[in-house]
């Protein structure tokens, strides 16, 4: 049982009743307090677990997160906690697991919208499986419902002259960001790639660049991690387009260094921000969407720019195998699988290049 109550000197007091014990939390505001409670539940779940049957979900899934956490990646990490917090706990987080059976989980995934609920089914599964192999549960309750179906819809591309028009008003544009969008469309890299890519990796006079790493801003912080899969670390040759594009790049980068004079973050970045640091995803966005409408090409997610290279090189008559390699997939069926409506039946860079410079240009 909880209390939450305002002392007289003014401190918010929240009081949590468990196994006989009692325990406070202070604040100056009930949401502070309210927060620190929250901090306290999970601790006690971790350090004073209650008898399997009077187990909650809720405190299953902080001992779950807090002893597994260091095995995923941080983006995973990040998504399992948004999801407990803001989809499994409001609804499941107070009942007690012996209680938690098949037909109220099944109404729950189905109340769940779009592809939010097939990630929360993935969790749930996940964390029932732990709890098997720890002998809190007898069997996983995800495994006796039906599972959430989604579809990802198909990304739907502009055609081959709209594409054209893009890469060509990127390699003329004055705008700052027409070098990572032109780039992006020569090479496939993901968001997280590009953003990550660092001078040391491009070698210009050999005509390549190696992608190592990957990046994304996760709750304020900038994390860095291996590529999405092992065959994501890769060498992509770089043509004389792309040559040209990223010298354009060294200019843009010695202007802002320039411009931000010490205030400047020197992190070896080939597309940094204004200040040196690394862009965030929604600077990208905003770039991507006014390229588009000045080369008069339906706006794009930044993703396709990764799917456009990849149909074009695959309708070029680009073999699957290469393409797969060039983006990084771990195997040529998981090209096929999503590309599967450009596959025909050649060298990607070549290829890419005649493709976007030759229907526009």
């Amino acid at each position: 049982m909880v209390t939450v109550r305002r002392r007289r000197n003014g401190l918010y007091e929240a009081r949590l009743q468990r196994e006989g014990r009692r325990f406070s939390v202070y604040g100056r505001s009930e949401r502070e307090v309210r927060r620190k409670l929250a901090e306290l539940e999970r601790q006690l779940a971790l350090d004073q677990p209650p008898p399997p049957g009077r187990l909650t979900l809720r405190e299953l899934g902080e001992r779950w997160y807090e002893t597994e956490r260091q095995r995923w990646k941080p983006r995973t990490a990040s998504d399992y906690r948004t999801l407990l917090d803001r989809v499994v706990y409001p609804e499941l987080g107070d009942v007690r697991v012996a209680r938690l059976t098949p037909d109220r989980l099944q109404r729950f995934f189905d109340a769940i919208p779009g592809r939010k609920a097939s990630q929360t089914y993935r969790l749930l599964h996940r964390l029932f499986a732990v709890a098997v192999r720890w002998r809190l549960v007898a069997e996983n309750p995800c495994d006796r419902i039906v599972p959430p179906a989604y579809r990802a819809p198909r990304v739907e591309l502009p055609d081959a002259a709209a594409l054209s028009r893009l890469f060509t008003h990127c390699l003329t544009s004055p705008d700052d960001y027409a070098p990572l969008v032109g780039l992006a469309l020569l090479t496939g890299l993901r968001l997280g790639e590009i953003t990550a890519l660092r001078w040391d990796d491009v070698d210009l006079a050999a005509g390549h660049l190696v992608v190592r790493r990957a990046g994304q801003w996760l709750r304020g912080e900038w994390v860095e991690t291996e590529p999405k899969t092992a065959a994501g670390r890769r060498v992509i040759p770089l043509g004389d387009l792309a040559r040209r594009l990223l010298a354009r790049q060294r200019a843009v980068v010695a202007r802002r260094k320039l411009a931000a004079g010490p205030a400047w973050c020197e992190l070896g970045l080939v597309f940094p921000a204004t200040d040196g640091r690394p862009l965030r995803s929604d600077r990208v966005s905003a770039a991507l969407r006014r390229l588009c409408r000045a080369a008069g090409v339906p706006r794009l997610h930044f993703h396709a720019l990764r799917h456009a290279a990849a149909s074009l090189a695959l309708l070029s008559g680009t073999p699957l195998t290469e393409v797969s390699s060039f983006l990084g997939h771990s195997t040529p069926a998981i090209t096929s699988s999503i590309y599967a409506h450009a596959l025909r039946n050649g060298r990607v860079t070549a290829v890419l290049e005649q493709a976007l410079v030759g229907e526009g240009g």
